[in-house]
């Protein structure tokens, strides 16, 4: 398995390549630019076999379309998150959802939590993880985990966009915590961390005990 990453659009998100051993690709969180990540997966001659969403507010699903029609990559969302791109004007209402209407997709493939995507040797397992968005998910891959906006390095993505739920993202980052071992943590902005990292020096993690023990 091999990880690449590109940091796309205004928001400077992270969209990352993960390439198999034969050549297949998962693109996960493609921001923007498509003609950008056509390019670089083209020079390297990988062959998409699926597109990852980790949550799905424009600066993370502004390629997907485009994508999908160049490749036939199949798409994978959660299905919570998926009632988003059914219905935007909720989150975006009228003033902003022209931000949206170019970027609308058909999902191949909805996901719950604990289900599993194989691509060759490579397998992503989704981890339902609220707080960002109802149906945030991150993808575990072996020792890297793809966190989109649930946990960067220590911080936790903003919780006061539609369906967002701050005490829902404790317990996410909790969670996430909680797993055995340790891990690259590979967010939707910023630089990487590991999960070791974030448990010794992150203020979001243990929060909610803390406060149960401070009342």
């Amino acid at each position: 398995m091999k990880i690449e990453s590109l940091v796309l659009g205004e928001l400077e998100t992270n969209c990352y390549i993960v390439s198999s051993d034969i050549g297949s690709c998962a693109i996960i969180d493609p921001a923007s630019d498509a003609e950008t990540i056509i390019k670089f997966i083209e020079n390297r001659g990988y062959t998409p076999e699926y597109i990852l969403i980790t949550h799905p507010h424009h600066d993370h699903i502004g390629a997907v379309k485009q994508l999908q029609a160049h490749y036939g990559a199949k798409v994978v969302i959660s299905s919570i998150d998926y009632k988003i791109i059914l219905d935007p004007m909720p989150m975006y209402g009228k003033r902003y959802i022209w931000k949206m209407m170019d970027k609308l997709f058909s999902a191949d493939r909805l996901v719950e939590d604990g289900d599993e995507v194989v691509m060759d040797e490579i397998t992503f397992q989704v981890l339902l993880t609220p707080g960002h968005t109802a149906g945030g998910v991150c993808y575990l891959c072996g020792n890297q985990l793809f966190s989109g906006d649930t946990l960067f390095a220590g911080n936790v993505g903003r919780c006061d966009l539609y369906s967002g739920d701050f005490n829902a993202m404790l317990h996410s980052v909790d969670r996430l915590a909680a797993l055995p071992g340790d891990y690259e943590v590979r967010p939707g902005h910023g630089d990487s961390t590991t999960m070791e990292q974030e448990r010794r020096q992150n203020e979001y993690i243990g929060m909610l005990k803390r406060n149960e023990d401070f009342y």
